[in-house]
């Protein structure tokens, strides 16, 4: 069991304009809802690649209730703990035109000490059937930027590996407790370093300074370019297949679920860094935030080139 926590989740719509006119009022083409979260990304990737799965976070209000009927749709399992207030939506607007996408990202509902505590009542049962715990995204306001950490230590004590995939202070003190795999981008790797990674090399000596901080798995994604992963003494770079890209929203998280199944399964890191990147292709080639079937992750698959770095 893939077990995946997303303590922020979000309803994401994506409203497509021929050109977008700031200032005016503009007439969209088309609009597509979607639930989202990383965490939420994950599992319905994994139920698409045939493993079993189950959601957890925090739902509020009506939207909350769009995600819930959009996983149930797709029969992905999850347990949310029902919150005050309205889950949050985050619009992205496609300039058709001059191929640009802007997008509005909300907060969250608040979360009190009851609704924690009712979530990890919830984990601690579901725990003791889970191979992989996936803990990702922004945290809400009421949580504790060291919430990702103390699931870290609650995962360990029950001898589940744990991936990592977020930003800021939860990311930093979440590192600290020694995840088994961590998944920044080259943005959020060099927030966490605190510099700048130009290049490949760059990417590659920040993947082993943060696998030499206790963590089993290091995978850095770079959209296109496709993704550094360090375990130990080795280094390999998952080279994409060539497809076109019309959105690049949720290929990181299609990118973990791919790991988080070979985990799963006990498969070595480079057969998950295969099956990640041929998701991440896939979700890639979708439209807005609509993720990739399983049917094009499989025929993308044998395309997907990885690379030994020595």
């Amino acid at each position: 069991m893939i077990i995946t926590l997303t303590l922020n989740p979000a309803v994401d719509q994506t409203i497509f304009v021929d050109h977008l006119e700031v200032g005016q009022v503009n007439r969209f083409n088309e609009s597509q809802l979607d639930p989202a979260g990383k965490g939420i990304n994950v599992s319905r990737v994994a139920h698409r690649l045939g493993w079993p799965t189950i959601a957890f976070g925090f739902l509020a209000g009506e939207i909350g209730a769009i995600a819930r009927k959009a996983l149930d749709d797709e029969a992905v399992q999850h347990h949310f703990v029902p919150v005050p207030g309205q889950t949050r939506i985050n619009v992205t607007v496609v300039d058709e035109q001059n191929r640009v996408s802007t997008s509005f990202y909300g907060q969250g509902p608040a979360v009190d000490r009851d609704h924690l505590s009712r979530l990890d009542e919830l984990l601690r049962f579901w725990l003791e059937s889970g191979r992989v715990l996936v803990l990702a995204g922004s945290m809400p306001p009421g949580v504790s930027e060291d919430a990702y950490a103390s699931y870290i230590r609650l995962a360990g004590s029950h001898g589940i590996k744990t991936i990592l995939d977020a930003d800021g202070e939860p990311f930093r003190l979440g590192v600290a407790a020694k995840p088994y795999l961590i998944k920044p981008n080259v943005a959020e790797a060099e927030r966490l370093l605190g510099r700048s990674l130009p290049n490949t090399l760059a990417v590659v000596n920040g993947a082993r300074e943060l696998a030499s901080q206790g963590i089993t798995v290091v995978v850095v994604s770079m959209g296109g370019e496709g993704a550094i992963c360090v375990e130990g003494n080795k280094v390999w770079r998952a080279l994409p297949p060539e497809v076109e890209r019309r959105s690049t929203v949720g290929s990181g998280d299609s990118l973990v679920a791919g790991l988080a199944v070979a985990l799963a399964r006990g498969n070595d890191i480079v057969e998950g860094l295969r099956l990640g990147t041929a998701a991440g292709a896939a979700t890639a080639m979708t439209q807005g935030t609509a993720l990739g079937t399983s049917q094009e992750i499989t025929s993308l698959l044998p395309q997907v080139r990885i690379e030994e770095i020595t």
